[in-house]
């Protein structure tokens, strides 16, 4: 396999550093056989956050202390690799591809994790930004030629190129063919790519894939139908209890309205000539009552008929009986009636004789 300077640099002289210098002075043990990764994060204005990391597995408590070591020179960019092969590499991609690239946002840190197994993992991480990384038009950001002349070199076991694409894009194509892996375009080792190096093209993801939005309906379909439920079961208009009031109140027709209070007749003239037509009154509007359905009368005109058919008294407790009232409400009728002037209650013992204002005459 071929190897360009740039990964030698980047993987040899960060390696290089854990077995020799000032780890090697302080402790018998360090780390070696690290795993290389380098990650590049594509923005939508075509700029590369990147990433160099070389991970270690900590055996034990002496590698893990000149790890440390190892990690604080590193930090201080007195050991491991530097951004020059980088800085080199851009300046030729820059002139081939007419855009201009620079280095910047340098940073370098260490972390300790632990993997899966519970092993703990040393990381040392070169990250900056790589400006016009790849070319923009549109809705396409294209990898283009910027890895062209072999800078990168070829992968070698244990170290691994990943490229991820901008925020809001998918991978649409590439070269070579590559796997999948926390949604970045993944080669590992051992990996040989052409004089060309790696090609990919982004575009703009159009939406939610189709299997979402698929979801979505089903979910707005089903609390719709849910909310239908809830709402015919808990007084929708459909509700059980609303039916019911419509049944009930279709069923039992409406009480007809009461009659206009009748006032109490004036005290007629000596020779009786202006009483006459006011009992005339009275007694077609009785006689009318006569004749009406027993259902179209009010409350009163169901008493006075009541109390004319028995001869217009009554005892209170048979009006109760007769019309199977409560005695609140009868009560309540008659001492209306009787402000009124409609009847007249006269108190017998314990018990109210109700009578008619005309009984006696009849």
């Amino acid at each position: 396999m071929r190897h360009a300077a740039l990964l030698v640099l980047a993987v040899a002289l960060l390696a290089a550093t854990v077995p020799t210098g000032v780890a090697v002075a302080q402790s018998d043990s360090a780390p070696t056989g690290g795993d290389v990764v380098l990650g590049a994060h594509v923005q939508p204005d075509g700029d590369a956050r990147w990433h160099v990391s070389v991970r270690y597995v900590l055996n034990d408590s002496a590698e893990r202390d000149g790890f440390e070591r190892v990690a604080s020179d590193f930090e201080a960019g007195d050991v491991g690799p530097s951004v020059t092969p980088f800085r080199a590499a851009a300046d030729t991609a820059s002139a081939r591809t007419n855009r201009t690239m620079e280095i910047s946002d340098v940073t370098r840190r260490h972390d300790v994790s632990e993997r899966g197994d519970g092993a703990p993992v040393g990381t040392l991480t070169l990250a900056f930004t790589w400006t016009n990384f790849a070319n923009v038009t549109q809705d396409r950001v294209e990898v283009d030629g910027v890895f062209e002349s072999g800078w990168l070199g070829d992968l070698n076991a244990g170290q691994t190129l990943r490229v991820y694409p901008p925020d809001g894009y998918r991978a649409e194509s590439w070269q070579p063919s590559a796997q999948r892996a926390d949604g970045a375009l993944t080669w590992r080792g051992p990996q040989t790519f052409g004089d060309g190096g790696p090609k990919m093209v982004f575009v703009r993801d159009a939406g939610l894939p189709w299997y979402l939005v698929g979801g979505l309906v089903a979910l707005a379909l089903g609390v719709g139908v849910a909310g239908a439920y809830v709402w015919r079961g808990f007084g929708g208009r459909g509700s059980l209890e609303v039916r019911n009031r419509r049944e009930t109140d279709a069923a039992e027709p409406d009480e007809a309205p009461s009659p206009p209070d009748r006032a109490a007749p004036d005290d007629a003239d000596d020779d009786g000539a202006e009483g006459a037509p006011d009992a005339g009154v009275d007694d077609a509007a009785g006689a009318a009552a006569e004749g009406e359905p027993e259902e179209l009368l009010s409350d009163e005109e169901r008493i006075e008929r009541l109390l004319r058919e028995n001869g217009g008294r009554m005892k209170q407790g048979d009006i109760v009986s007769e019309t199977k009232w409560s005695d609140a409400k009868v009560s309540q009728l008659l001492s209306a009636m009787a402000e009124e002037g409609r009847v007249e209650k006269l108190r017998i013992g314990r018990e109210n004789l109700i009578s008619l204002p005309d009984a006696e005459e009849q």
